[in-house]
């Protein structure tokens, strides 16, 4: 499952609370290699129940989730990053 370092999740509780936010989403969206994982505040749809991920509630589909296995949201130089995944498009990435 997806990781969230504790210098993530304090950067991404403060951010979401900026936003009127109350959720991280992850999805998936076509791209240039196919399909690519994307993140998002966002605000809980009726009936959705996000799964906490070191405090942070994170929505994510179950086939979303299996992708994200090797993930972890960190903070590097002061800016959110996702570690651990490559594309495969060539050196230029998606």
């Amino acid at each position: 499952m997806l990781k969230v370092t504790d210098e993530a999740k304090v950067m991404l509780s403060q951010s979401m609370e900026e936003h009127n936010c109350d959720c991280l989403r992850v999805f998936t969206q076509p791209g240039c290699c196919g399909v690519s994982l994307k993140f998002a505040l966002d605000q809980k749809k009726s009936g959705e129940q996000p799964t906490p991920i070191n405090g942070v509630p994170v929505i994510m589909n179950q086939e979303t989730e299996q992708q994200t296995d090797s993930l972890t949201i960190n903070v590097v130089d002061g800016s959110l990053v996702i570690d651990g995944g490559g594309c495969g498009c060539g050196p230029s990435g998606c």
